[in-house]
């Protein structure tokens, strides 16, 4: 478990009266419904904080900088975030 998702599951046990290990739990399995949400829908959306989508970087050709050989590099998915204005304009005041 990372070290935010440890810091976030302490401060939740002392807000809420539940035990560390509960709170972890819970944090580790909000975690994972998100992950499941942007697999199975391709995007998720937290009012006030933003937009996780998915994106798909194409296939290409490109050229080994060491060895000057031709190395093809396959399609790949990831994830893009976009912060919501809430956030925005409270990180800029």
């Amino acid at each position: 478990m990372g070290r935010q998702i440890h810091i976030i599951a302490n401060q939740l046990a002392e807000e809420l009266g539940l035990t560390q290990r509960v709170c972890q739990h819970l944090v580790q399995r909000l975690l994972e419904e998100i992950q499941d949400d942007i697999v199975h829908t391709g995007r998720l959306e937290f009012r006030g904080l933003g937009t996780f989508a998915l994106s798909t970087k194409p296939a290409r050709d490109t050229i080994h900088p060491s060895t000057g050989q031709p190395v093809h590099i396959p399609e790949s998915k990831t994830v893009v975030y976009r912060c919501a204005k809430a956030l925005r304009e409270r990180l800029n005041s």
